[in-house]
């Protein structure tokens, strides 16, 4: 069962551990004074400006997101923030058929229409005997963007139900699956990515609540068919959002 717990985000990309390692990497080298100020500089005004565009198109500021956001211990799970090296390494995943975006970007942690702001959680079992794994990430969008990006979602699944590549990684078995009736709409589907000959299964919720998308995956490679993370999950979250 621990097995089960080294299955977080990097079940599903990979590529995050070679990222993950040149982040270290370049974290380590050089003056690191003048790299952590002009870090904290930048970030400072990036925040700035996602708050202004937040509030010109009317979608949930990234402060007021990351205080909606799950933390800690909920419902079985324990919620963890995501390094933001990971949360970075998965952002250009690019499919190899354009109809298959959203949800290559979907596999990435990001939805294919860039948010105001995204908020991104590891989810793992409290309990030994859940053998569930994954993660969940809200990303801020005006509404109209919001409902653009699960219409897009809809047509993906029914024109790449065959699969896609992206970043070397092949993605096959796309099935819709029943999908919580919470939130303004949402969407089910589950998904096999072919990690070095080895299938591994995961199951997709994606919710919309007002102009906010959040994506709930799950894996479990004793019983692919109870993959997807609960549904007291994805209601304590949407809950949170008001």
């Amino acid at each position: 069962m621990r097995l089960n717990r080294a299955l977080p985000i990097i079940a599903a990309i990979p590529a995050l551990l070679l990222a993950s390692a040149c982040s270290g990497e370049s974290a380590d080298s050089g003056d690191k004074r003048p790299k952590a100020s002009s870090e904290a500089t930048t970030g400072t005004t990036e925040d700035a400006k996602a708050a202004a565009e937040a509030e010109r198109i009317g979608a949930m500021s990234p402060q007021a997101l990351e205080k909606a956001t799950l933390s800690g211990t909920s419902n079985g799970f324990e919620v963890k923030k995501v390094a933001e090296a990971d949360v970075q390494a998965g952002r250009d995943m690019k499919a190899d058929k354009a109809p298959c975006q959203p949800l290559a970007s979907l596999a990435g942690g990001f939805t294919h229409i860039p948010a105001v702001s995204v908020e991104h959680r590891s989810l793992e079992p409290a309990e030994a005997k859940n053998a569930t794994v994954g993660s969940m990430w809200l990303a801020s969008h005006s509404e109209q963007n919001a409902k653009k990006v699960m219409a897009e979602l809809r047509t993906s699944l029914k024109e790449c139900s065959g699969g896609f590549r992206t970043l070397g990684l092949t993605y096959t078995a796309i099935t819709p699956v029943n999908a919580p009736k919470l939130g303004d709409e949402a969407v089910g589907y589950r998904i096999t990515n072919v990690v070095a000959k080895q299938s591994v299964p995961m199951t997709y919720t994606v919710t919309r609540k007002g102009g906010v998308v959040a994506v709930f995956y799950g894996v479990n490679m004793l019983a692919p068919d109870d993959s997807a993370v609960p549904e007291t999950i994805v209601k304590a979250q949407l809950d949170r959002l008001g």
